[in-house]
């Protein structure tokens, strides 16, 4: 494990100044999957090179095909699904549609994360004649030539080669060879592709974070079902009345970002929090703004000697922080460190100050009356309890989540 050095640093910072309340100038993103996000290094679109001063009008539409040569792009499928293509790949858009997309890896490495699986949604994978189904919120890897493969990093896939078939769970890749054989994965192989995946979901984190944040201080959305013109690909507010899912162009990051509409977690251990749950949302220190914090301060806030940037983080399992693994082993292996090093040093506690147990719950205390809401992310519900000063009577709200 190595220190974030450069990498880390350039992708979290240099944005975030002046995007911190961009936001209230987003535009809602069309009704399919398939925006182009985020490019480092060469890369091509239908045989036009990706440059990153148009991005938002970006998109794979049936049929295109995605090529990186020393490069790799994030591209945005469903709400709360990126995927992930590494150097020297290819990869087709055969349907960009939000209740049944499908991909194709022709060649190298690519990764899907999914932090939000929309039930009776599909999201199919073609690689090497053989045909992956994603069945849950989780990561997975694809490999499209030499020994091609499909992998489950964390979820489910349901993955069929003629008349061949196997599910495969958490730690095991299916080989797709005429006999589809399964197998363990080395969870100790270096992988550049995943490492970086788990930078950009700690960017992407970081991103919703800044944005739901300025949303719920504007109060924009406050007011019903899509306030000021969010109503994003599901239309429809959930926690008190905000916009519901759906991924909102952000112009000072120069990015699409993901407004959920309730409260998620990546499975690298990043959180997603909508503008009703903000507020909640335990969150640590990572090196960004010029900076390097190898280890999170368990007092955010001002007054703290600390630079950096906050990003929520998933308080049941949360990420490494500080570090840089090549591996889901040494990944694993740090994020334990983590959770030791947070334990130790006095817990969670989100940007207000107040305390976050490892359940997700918040605590804080005052004077005068109280109330309390809930709200469920996928990987479990968190709650919230507090008693604040002024007025009286207490009330309560529920979110969903899965």
């Amino acid at each position: 494990m190595n220190r974030l050095l450069p990498l880390g640093t350039k992708v979290l910072g240099g944005f975030f100044v002046a995007a911190l309340f961009a936001f209230p100038q987003a535009y809602t993103i069309s009704a399919k999957p398939g925006a182009v996000n985020y490019i480092e290094g060469n890369a091509e679109l239908d045989g036009q090179p990706l440059t990153v001063s148009n991005l938002k009008a970006v998109f794979m539409n049936a049929g295109s095909l995605l090529e990186t040569r020393a490069g790799k792009v994030e591209v945005l499928l469903t709400p709360g699904v990126f995927l992930r293509v590494g150097d020297n790949s290819r990869v087709r858009m055969l349907k960009p549609s939000l209740i049944d997309t499908q991909i194709a890896v022709e060649a190298g490495e690519s990764m899907i994360e999914v932090d939000q699986f929309v039930k009776d949604s599909h999201i199919t994978v073609s690689v090497h004649g053989g045909l992956a189904e994603i069945a849950k919120n989780g990561l997975y890897r694809f490999r499209g030539d030499g020994e091609a493969s499909v992998a489950v990093i964390d979820g489910k896939l349901e993955v069929s080669l003629g008349e061949k078939h196997a599910s495969l769970g958490k730690g095991h890749e299916a080989l797709l060879t005429d006999a589809l054989k399964v197998r363990e994965f080395n969870k100790n192989e270096p992988d550049d592709l995943y490492a970086w995946s788990n930078i950009r979901a700690e960017y992407n984190a970081s991103v919703t974070y800044q944005a739901a944040r300025s949303a719920y201080s504007s109060g924009y959305g406050g007011g019903g079902n899509g306030g000021y013109g969010f109503g994003g690909l599901y239309n429809g507010g959930f926690g008190g009345g905000f916009y519901g899912n759906g991924w909102y162009w952000s112009n000072g990051f120069n990015s699409w970002c993901w407004m959920p509409g309730g409260q998620f977690f990546s499975p690298f251990g990043w959180g997603f929090y909508g503008p009703g749950f903000v507020s909640y949302a335990p969150v640590v220190f990572v090196p960004g703004g010029g900076g390097l914090i190898p280890v999170l301060h368990p007092h955010p806030g001002p007054g703290n000697g600390l630079g950096g940037i906050m990003v929520p983080v998933n308080p049941k399992a949360p990420p490494a922080i500080g570090v840089h693994s090549a591996s889901p082993a040494q990944y694993n292996l740090a994020r334990m460190e983590t959770a030791h090093s947070i334990a130790s040093s006095g817990g969670f506690h989100t940007a207000s100050g107040a305390s976050v147990s490892s359940s997700g719950a918040v605590h804080s205390s005052g004077g005068g009356g109280g109330g309390s809401s809930s709200g469920g992310g996928h990987s479990g519900g968190g709650s919230v309890a507090s008693s604040g000063g002024g007025g009286g009577g207490g009330g309560s709200s529920g979110g969903h989540g899965k």
